[in-house]
């Protein structure tokens, strides 16, 4: 099967699967009174390990991928053309720029009066702008410019979205509460920091693809916890935009890259 399908598809279906595994966790391994998890419950421990093994078998896959020197981001990620990825680019923009206005709407009534959320907010509408620049330029073939501002703001977007995350939960002694939902933000940002090093002359593709598909399998795993709606709208983004980007860049990968013309060299030839 091709790449570009095969290792995604184990990410969503792994993904789907650790969704099943943290409903259960949710629903047996915490003391109903208390909230406190129950020492020695499978359903603790389950979820672990196949986090584990998902991670093994998605770095696995990820590097027997062969790769080439790709020549900065315009050309590992060309989408010329490519009515698909437009579509599903242009609609992850519009999924951070909806996750923006509810957090905006959540914090103006007091449904969640964090600062830190309305940054996220306001620098949320910006990525998605800058996400639909980036697929605009990618589907009309002029991409591909060195130091690309659009590219890094998802990737602080995240930094702050973590930071956030954690505020709220830094007051809970329960770890296991939230420390799925922390690993998606973090394969997530990881996930975009490799993407737009591309631009910066840092491409590194068997990284890429693996913390974009990790940031894919936690981000539907946490999917099972209970997050507002703005939230959601994040994690939505966060599965369709590395989804989409980790199999373009396995698209790319499989093809031959363009060959640029060159001039025969007639230097130091004599006619006989």
């Amino acid at each position: 099967m091709r790449k570009e399908i095969l290792l995604p598809a184990v990410a969503v279906v792994g993904g789907l699967a650790g969704f099943g595994l943290r409903w259960w966790e949710l629903a047996t391994a915490f003391e109903p009174d208390t909230g406190l998890p129950i020492a020695g419950a499978p359903a603790t421990y389950t979820p672990i390990a196949f986090s584990v093994v998902m991670a093994a078998v998605l770095l696995i896959l990820s590097l027997t991928v062969k790769y080439p020197q790709f020549q900065g981001y315009g050309q590992a990620f060309a989408a010329k053309n490519n009515t698909l990825y437009a579509t599903v680019g242009v609609l992850s923009g519009f999924l951070l720029i909806g996750a923006g206005g509810l957090m905006v709407y959540d914090f103006v009534t007091g449904g969640n009066p964090v600062y830190t959320r309305l940054i996220v907010a306001v620098m949320a509408v910006a990525s998605g702008v800058c996400v639909m620049t980036t697929v605009r330029d990618n589907f009309k073939g002029t991409g591909g410019g060195k130091y690309s501002v659009p590219l890094l703001i998802p990737a602080f977007t995240f930094c702050v979205w973590l930071i956030a995350a954690y505020q709220v939960r830094a007051g809970d002694p329960v770890q296991l509460d939230y420390v799925y939902e922390l690993f998606a933000i973090i394969a997530g940002l990881l996930g975009l920091y490799f993407i737009a090093g591309f631009s910066f002359d840092k491409g590194k593709c068997a990284p890429a693809v693996f913390f974009c598909l990790l940031g894919v399998y936690f981000s539907i795993t946490t999917l099972a916890d209970q997050h507002d709606w703005g939230t959601l709208l994040l994690y939505a983004f966060t599965i369709l935009y590395l989804l989409t980007s980790s199999a373009l860049l396995l698209y790319n990968a499989a093809r031959p890259l363009p060959v640029e013309p060159v001039e025969n060299d007639t230097e130091g030839s004599s006619d006989v």
